[in-house]
């Protein structure tokens, strides 16, 4: 008998989502395709309610204006980032290898694992007190969260375990529904509230400074941000890079948001779930179609974690990318269950600060400092640690923690955070910093070159 050749985890190979590889041709996606991805992340609950958030602070031509400015800062930060991964085709922890070293990669993927893994776990969470809200909002028994929590975290896993494709095909239907229940909402708000009242509406809460709701939407997104090479790497090219994330991150961001802050002029309440069912009865199809604009942001948090997870774990550990993504969706939704996640909040903001100076380092080796390198394959990085690629990142981190607020920060700038957005400072000095390494170290070499040199003659 003829022996078969053996093709291994039929079940992995075919959602292979690339994780250690370059995405080949065949795999990478158009525009459209990534936009709805992005469209996920940002149009869902998180989104409306930073725009309740904004509604709470600023008069409503304010904050329109903060919407915009806000969103536009997030697409040009997210566009230039996402960039990097467009051209390698891989995830963001695997080209930061070549800025922070291999082994200082696998530092850096700590640290988006568990940030992400972290944010899952509230979102998780968050997912479970939604769900037994609602049901008891449309008149059924009061069923204890956590029930909810468990099955929404492992249901939320599984869009994560079967990689890009799932993640995408879930927007592609979440996405239409919950467009069609936001205008829906607007238009039996306007119905029920002048529009001319909620156009002339002031803050419904304590008053912020325009700069300061900027700084809240670019903080929003600061994490994600860092992270855009884990989706980016699909895309066929920077056009279509450039072109998605502006569907997501700009023109859908926008709506989103003011949609959020609508809703708590007209109903000062800014608990979207409550205004939905109760203020305007939206009954079953409300609560579905939240449920589904949760699912599409949360699903990529433990889709990010796990990318992180899997660089540092190259060369150690073999465990295949739907196994380690179950593993840390079981576990994260174990620490949601048991509440342990409320004890480390603060700590996942920390970790929140620490990841956005990687933005700005990446920034710089990409399109300042090391351009060429780029375009050599991932196993030609030789470097075990660029400490430079560090210090600057720990600098970086330092003013940012400076600038934010205690418990979280050290407070001692809070104030200038509320002026400028605190994950554009950290982005900033890491770029200068970074830069101003490199540039030492290169006249370093040439130096150490030249005197060489003369040496031999």
């Amino acid at each position: 008998m003829e022996k078969r050749p053996e093709t291994g985890n039929s079940l992995e190979e075919k959602y292979n989502d690339y994780e250690k590889t370059p995405v080949p041709a065949e795999a990478r996606k158009t525009w459209l395709e990534q936009g709805m991805v992005w469209l996920g992340e940002g149009f869902g609950l998180s989104g409306l309610a930073v725009g309740g958030v904004l509604a709470d602070g600023l008069p409503f031509r304010e904050m329109c204006i903060v919407c915009v400015a806000g969103a536009f800062i997030v697409f040009l930060l997210a566009t230039t980032c996402a960039l990097v991964s467009a051209h390698t085709h891989l995830a963001t922890s695997f080209n930061c290898r070549r800025a922070f070293g291999v082994g200082g990669a696998k530092l850096i993927g700590v640290i988006f694992c568990f940030c992400n893994f972290g944010w899952y776990a509230f979102q998780a969470d968050l997912f479970g007190n939604t769900i037994s809200s609602v049901v008891e909002q449309l008149g059924g028994p009061e069923i204890a969260p956590v029930l909810f929590t468990v099955l929404g975290g492992l249901a939320m896993s599984t869009t994560a375990i079967f990689g890009f494709k799932a993640i995408k095909r879930l927007s592609e239907i979440g996405l239409p529904l919950l467009f069609i229940l936001c205008i829906a909402a607007v238009l039996k708000t306007g119905r029920l509230i002048p529009f001319e009242e909620i156009v002339s509406a002031g803050p419904v809460g304590n008053r912020i400074s325009i700069s300061a709701g900027i700084s809240i939407v670019v903080g929003s997104f600061a994490v994600g941000i860092a992270m855009m090479g884990d989706f980016s790497r699909f895309c066929k090219s920077g056009k279509d890079c450039a072109i998605g994330i502006s569907l997501g991150y700009f023109w859908g961001y926008i709506p989103v948001m003011m949609c959020g802050a609508f809703f708590t002029y007209a109903f000062r309440n800014w608990n979207v779930v409550e205004v939905m069912i109760v203020s305007l009865g939206m009954g079953v199809f409300g609560a579905v179609v939240l449920v589904l604009g949760q699912w599409t942001t949360n699903d990529n948090n433990l889709y990010g974690s796990v990318l992180g997870l899997m660089n540092t774990l190259d060369g150690v550990s073999r465990i295949p990318r739907m196994r380690l993504t179950l593993i840390l969706g079981a576990v994260s939704t174990a620490i949601a269950a048991l509440g342990v996640y409320r004890y480390f909040v603060d700590f996942l903001s920390v970790l929140g600060v620490f990841i956005t100076p990687i933005t700005g380092i990446l920034i710089a080796d990409f399109y300042i400092c090391n351009r060429k390198s780029y375009d050599e394959e991932i196993g030609s990085v030789k470097y075990a640690v660029k400490w430079d690629a560090l210090a600057a990142w720990a600098a970086a981190s330092a003013v940012g923690l400076a600038m934010t607020e205690r418990p979280v920060g050290l407070g001692l700038y809070s104030r200038l955070g509320d002026v400028v957005p605190v994950p554009v400072v950290c982005i900033a000095v890491a770029m200068l910093i970074y830069t101003a390494a490199q540039s030492y170290g290169s006249k370093l070499k040439c130096g150490a070159a030249e005197c060489k040199k003369e040496g031999e003659e």
